[in-house]
């Protein structure tokens, strides 16, 4: 919606930043926008997002917990980099490249720490349906069984990228652990899991949960972002460009399984990206992309 009423207010030349640029925006800026209006306009994406913040009272108060201080930006049209990192410098701070475009949509960000994170915490809870006593927090109380889920979903993500990388598509994806603890935070904590569970920015968030009328105990929200957003939006992307370069992604197929078992949906069936609900997620066939030529020619 935002981009439909954008349109006639677009001029060739002007730039559109989103951030933190996971989901395929420069896809759906595509199809909304049409090839001719869209190929005048540069368009380029922030990780991570500038601002830690919760809405405390929605539309009047959202307090910032943590300004970020570090980005790294990518583009389309990959010429206009070297500008948009350095607009990007002037409005935040210390600003890099990550290359094309689809670097941010791989980024991993909240795909690879949110479903990960969930996954972990709640796969006892879908066997017995129990409420839980308590609300977790979400970073503080981080296990290293949440980070090695989040380190096997990032290993089949850095192979995709490999893959595309042999095929001419090169860009700079790192590792969460690399990217949040020692290029964001410059946190001098050893482990993933020691950064999350110690470093002041991530303090006081809860997990997406419920508290259930009956029994005061817990039970996951569904309908939240972590779930509607990083599974659609983040997983299934990822599922969808390993498909096109041949990647199996058998840990990222067992979290998006897990997910829409209890969203009610069925994006994957037997390791495969099922057509029918490709529609809903921001998987690169839902664009007409479907094979690596056809993806390599988007950011010819």
């Amino acid at each position: 919606p935002v981009l439909e009423e954008l349109r006639a207010h677009l001029r060739p030349g002007q730039r559109i930043c989103v951030t933190p640029g996971q989901g395929g925006f420069d896809w759906i800026a595509h199809e909304v926008l049409g090839h001719e209006l869209f190929k005048q306009l540069t368009f380029y994406a922030v990780m991570p997002m500038p601002f830690n913040c919760r809405i405390e009272d929605f539309g009047k108060l959202v307090p910032v917990q943590e300004f970020k201080r570090r980005y790294r930006v990518g583009c389309v049209p990959g010429s206009q980099i070297d500008s948009v990192v350095e607009l990007n410098r002037v409005m935040f701070g210390h600003t890099e490249h990550c290359g094309l475009f689809l670097a941010c949509s791989l980024y991993p960000i909240n795909a690879v720490l949110h479903p990960p994170r969930l996954f972990s915490l709640l796969r006892e809870w879908t066997k017995s349906r129990e409420p839980l006593k308590d609300n977790p927090l979400f970073y503080e109380e981080m296990t290293p069984h949440c980070t090695a889920k989040m380190d096997e979903v990032n290993a089949e993500l850095l192979e995709v990228v490999e893959r595309l990388a042999a095929a001419g598509l090169h860009m700079n994806v790192p590792h969460i652990f690399d990217f949040l603890a020692k290029y964001v935070y410059s946190d001098d904590a050893p482990t993933l899991c020691e950064f999350f569970t110690k470093q002041p920015a991530y303090k006081g968030f809860r997990c997406p949960m419920n508290q259930d009328d009956e029994s005061k105990g817990w039970v996951p929200d569904f309908g939240n972002r972590y779930f509607t957003e990083d599974i659609p939006m983040g997983l299934c992307l990822y599922k969808g460009v390993a498909e096109l370069v041949g990647v199996e992604t058998p840990k990222i197929d067992e979290i998006i399984v897990w997910a829409q078992e209890n969203m009610g949906k069925e994006y994957i069936r037997e390791g495969r990206l099922v057509d029918d609900h490709a529609a809903e997620t921001t998987a690169p066939q839902r664009f007409g992309i479907r094979s690596l030529e056809a993806l390599s020619a988007r950011y010819a």
